[in-house]
């Protein structure tokens, strides 16, 4: 396999096992997962991904594609490695009300774009996190119990596809492909750009309220029938996290509940939002006392701030479920394995109320999976070889089969990690996953774009 005509076809950098810079160029969001591909390549163009998609078919490997690398969790051994982190463009078009953005765009380099023009979007709950990658898989994130799935929102895609050559998705072109790109998540093609619908978000009344150990399971308990009374205008979430001592205090290396909050209203002026997001959030905010009272106001360029999740790389062990209705003695078994008081390898432990916009079908169908579930549950693992891999390994597992019974029929792909044989056979139903069998096939006929399970 000689690389030399490819490097002098691309723009961006391609490496192959072995070279200077090949390290640098493959390590992600996720330093956990091994990657060792046979050639990586840097796509600094969307002709530099169509030459590395024609050289992986020339020489019959397979494609793996990553951003950031949020979504690696399982090995990667051989095959060509597309990154996309080089393709960040971000455009807007106000009076449309749309934003074109390049396959390796962030949250965090997007949304201050939109926010010049008073305009906000469907985004993940972590600023670092890549847009298509989310959006592949259906996206949920601080605000979708009001706003929906961010691929509820997309417009348009840029494509390459298996042989080489580029197409533009849409309702009408390939309507087919931009159904399965909405959720289908993996084996489609490759996305250089994407268009999506952006909203007249302005500000939210959201952010986090931490509580002292002591003071968890008390909260915990109040928040499951506080949030089961909530509108669809707000969204929450509860994470039992157990932070390093870096962190700065009073929140280094104690264990907290973090209850994140956001009030969505587009059509409240401020006073009236923060009106009625506080008096929602008063009931738990009276519950026990506040450590860190970190709720206000935000811009809508700064949702992120509602999770405060870390940038990484990181060594990430996680895991998810989506769960149907949820009752105290859920509760019971989480603060049993997670709680306050508990010897837990787990950096998060988070449940998460959905329902709302979530749950609802968009005007255009698409293959997201996991519409019908109520609540999520989400682990967190900082993995430390030799500290708390073991650990892991073993007590992760226990606190999914504590809540098993929990489990709702189907699991979205971004919360399942690169899923075992069995979750695969729950990531949709089963017309859909044929359905998405069948559009694999037709735009990947040689099952070149790889995907794990």
């Amino acid at each position: 396999m000689d690389i030399t005509a490819l490097r002098d076809e691309l723009t961006g950098p391609v490496f192959a096992r072995g070279d200077d810079g090949y390290q640098a160029e493959i390590d992600g969001f996720n330093s956990l997962a091994p990657m060792a591909p046979d050639v990586v390549v840097g796509a600094a163009t969307e002709a530099d991904v169509q030459a590395a998609v024609r050289f992986a078919g020339t020489n019959e490997l397979d494609v793996v594609v990553q951003a950031t690398g949020h979504g690696s969790y399982r090995p990667v051994t051989s095959g060509v490695l597309i990154r996309t982190q080089r393709l960040d463009s971000v455009s807007v078009d106000p009076a449309a009300r749309t934003f074109t953005i390049g396959s390796g765009a962030r949250w965090m380099g997007i949304l201050p774009h939109l926010a010049q023009h008073g305009l906000g979007a469907v985004t993940g709950s972590s600023p670092s996190v890549g847009a298509v990658g989310l959006t592949l898989g259906g996206g949920i994130g601080p605000l979708s119990r009001t706003l929906g799935w961010a691929a509820d929102r997309a417009v348009s895609y840029r494509v390459v596809v298996a042989d080489g050559s580029v197409i533009v998705v849409d309702a009408d072109e390939h309507p087919d492909l931009f159904w399965a790109l909405k959720g289908g998540k993996v084996g489609l093609g490759v996305i250089t750009e994407m268009t999506l619908e952006a909203l007249p978000l302005q500000e939210v009344y959201g952010g986090g309220l931490f509580f002292a150990e002591e003071h968890i399971e008390a909260v915990f308990r109040a928040w499951l029938p506080w949030a089961k009374s909530l509108p669809e205008s707000a969204n929450t979430s509860v994470g039992i996290l157990r932070l390093p001592p870096d962190v700065p205090e009073p929140l280094g290396g104690r264990t907290l509940l973090h209850l994140r909050y956001a009030y969505v209203d587009l059509l409240a002026d401020t006073a009236e939002l923060a009106e009625r997001g506080e008096e929602l959030l008063a009931p738990l905010r009276a519950v026990a006392p506040v450590l860190v009272p970190a709720v206000g106001i935000l811009p809508s360029d700064r949702v992120g701030e509602i999770h405060a999740e870390p940038f990484g790389p990181l060594p990430i062990w996680e895991r998810g479920e989506f769960l149907d209705e949820i009752d105290d003695d859920y509760v019971s078994r989480i603060l049993e394995l997670a709680g306050g008081g508990v010897l837990a390898p787990f950096a998060n432990v988070e449940t998460r109320l959905l329902g709302g916009a979530v749950a609802r079908e968009a005007a255009l169908p698409s293959a997201i999976g996991g519409r019908g579930a109520q609540f999520s549950l989400l682990v967190i693992g900082v993995d430390i070889p030799g500290v708390t891999d073991a650990a892991l390994r073993e007590a992760g597992p226990s606190l999914f089969d504590a809540v098993s019974d929990y489990s709702h029929e189907h699991i979205n792909y971004n919360w399942a990690g690169h899923p075992t044989e069995a979750n695969w056979e729950r990531l949709w139903p089963a017309d859909t996953a044929a359905r998405l069998t069948d559009v694999r096939k037709t735009y990947d006929p040689d099952g070149r774009f790889a995907f794990g399970h």
